[in-house]
């Protein structure tokens, strides 16, 4: 305090005590830069991992070519063929075509049902059974269909006793077999109506060569003896039971093209073909 107001008195300014700078601590070079960290390379760990790359590689190439060797047809080969069921119209020389390129794949790589599947498709074959009998046998069991009529004419369509249709080349359809037409499912129905009305024919020795069933429900059929018969929707089987028990006493009658109509329920309607007229004039 007196030596601020002895600069007061000789007219001076105060001094203010000297402030003390502190310098900053000068760093060396060395210490400012990072220092260096040297790290060694895992060679040790890329050599592993470089030998199970070419193991696994190795492995997967070897199984890919043994794979290969195992699918070579000459590995297990079939050596024999067992066929039945073969006849004329299933010839042995069609269906040793139809086996070839799936014995050509040997014994482990020939898939039996493709090859059924395929013997089903050829003419006649209603169902083909493969089986394949350890090491190198292929048995092969065909059954052919057993045709029962013809479907709408001579198409190359069939009807079997099952009433289920097959088609065959229109040359092989036989001749003698009876004619059945009608909508496109009533195959099983048609051959049933068949069987009825040839049992019912029998007295007669007659049978049905032709049977049609109309859109309408109704029957027509013509037998063997050329006999035409118009029949309704209902009744078929006691109307033609009257008509065959009434059928003998009418033989003048019982001529090709002549048409009974026996859609009454008292009777027929009898309509002569006009040579037929004209002679029993």
């Amino acid at each position: 305090m007196v030596s601020v107001m002895r600069d007061y008195r000789h007219g001076q300014q105060p001094q203010q005590p000297a402030a003390t700078i502190r310098k900053p601590p000068r760093h060396s070079k060395a210490a400012a830069a990072p220092a260096k960290v040297h790290t060694s390379i895992p060679w040790r760990l890329y050599g592993r991992a470089l030998i199970w790359g070419i193991g696994i590689s190795a492995i997967a190439w070897g199984g890919w070519m043994g794979w290969n060797w195992v699918r070579e047809p000459q590995i297990m080969p079939i050596n024999t063929l067992r066929i039945t069921g073969t006849s004329a119209r299933i010839p042995l020389s069609v269906v040793n075509a139809a086996l070839r390129p799936y014995v050509a794949q040997g014994f482990l790589w020939m898939d039996p049902e493709q090859l059924r599947r395929r013997l089903d498709t050829l003419p006649w074959v209603a169902n083909a059974e493969v089986r394949r009998v350890w090491p190198d046998r292929l048995d092969v069991t065909l059954q052919p269909y057993v045709p029962v009529a013809r479907w709408l004419g001579s198409t190359g369509q069939m009807v079997d006793a099952q009433g289920k249709l097959f088609s065959v080349p229109p040359s092989q359809v036989p001749d003698n077999l009876p004619n059945l037409e009608g909508p496109a499912d009533s195959s099983a129905q048609l051959i049933q109506q068949l069987t009825l009305f040839n049992q019912i024919l029998a007295p007669l020795g007659a049978t049905v060569v032709d049977l049609q069933e109309d859109r309408r429900g109704g029957w027509r059929c013509v037998l063997s003896n050329g006999v035409r018969l118009l029949l309704g929707s209902e009744d078929l089987l006691p109307a033609m039971k009257r008509w065959v028990a009434v059928a003998p006493q009418i033989k003048e009658y019982l001529v090709s093209g002549a048409t009974m109509d026996l859609r009454y329920t008292n009777g027929f309607a009898v309509a002569m073909p006009t040579a037929a007229t004209v002679s029993s004039q």
